[in-house]
């Protein structure tokens, strides 16, 4: 007797999707919305209101970081404890992704773990590093200009240098979607050589604590509007694709018998 002939790939997914109950893709569709509801939120409040978007320069004196700090304390306070709150929709919008890379992977494969970790991971320097700007300006009068510069300089270095975290989500993102042999991917194939390329630019971060001035300085070329900008692209774009496969998984539990 001859072997079976193996599923095709539409098979497959369709298989996978028609064992998710109805009901959960609209849960998966508001999880999905969280990239961007985070990236609002964080371009408003921690960008703009937390004076991050450009970032004070390096080699800024201590007493323009500090007398920026007592007067604006209370935007300042606003932008983090905003920031800090949705700072998980992060963690949330990872696990939509993660769902989403199931139907690509295993459910039980590594790259979706690492993907979610990567995500969830991402959130706690994002949360401490904004702690810290939080404390500079709560009783800013009764610090000296040096350790308000200080906790500045504490809060740029911890969120630049735990990228690690962020690219270990980008990298298995990216190999869980050029594992997909489907004709018309999930996700494009492109975009994964994106993220990879992302997650990979990153290591220039590690150059940011040897200069307070110049191309690879917190507010450098590099250092700021290259590598964040390119990050601030991709979280909003792989929400957009993410949600458009929802939305043909969803099609294809339909049409699963």
């Amino acid at each position: 007797m001859n072997a079976p002939l193996p599923q095709t790939a539409r098979a497959l997914m369709a298989e996978a999707a028609a064992q998710v109950d109805p009901k959960e893709f609209g849960y998966w569709r508001f999880c999905a919305w969280m990239g961007p509801v985070f990236m609002g939120v964080f371009i408003v409040f921690w960008g703009m209101m937390g004076h991050n978007i450009p970032p004070w320069s390096g080699d800024a004196p201590a007493a323009d970081v500090a007398n920026w700090f007592r007067a604006e304390a209370n935007t300042i306070r606003l932008g983090m404890v905003v920031a800090m709150t949705f700072a998980v929709c992060y963690a949330v919008w990872g696990l939509a992704i993660g769902r989403v890379m199931g139907h690509i992977v295993a459910k039980d494969s590594i790259l979706v773990d690492l993907q979610v970790w990567g995500a969830g991971l991402t959130v706690v320097p994002v949360l401490v590093s904004t702690s810290f700007w939080l404390t500079g300006s709560y009783r800013p009068d009764a610090l000296p200009d040096n350790i308000l510069q200080m906790l500045y300089d504490m809060a740029w270095l911890l969120i630049d240098l735990a990228y690690a975290v962020t690219s270990v989500q980008m990298f298995a993102l990216g190999v869980g979607i050029l594992k997909d042999k489907r004709a018309n991917p999930l996700i494009p194939k492109w975009f994964a050589w994106y993220g990879i390329w992302v997650g990979f630019m990153f290591v220039a971060e590690c150059l940011m604590p040897f200069f307070k001035s110049g191309a690879f300085a917190r507010q450098g070329v590099l250092n700021f509007w290259i590598e964040f900008m390119i990050w601030f692209v991709w979280v909003p774009t792989l929400s957009f694709f993410a949600l458009r496969a929802i939305n043909r998984i969803e099609r294809e539990s339909r049409m699963a018998p």
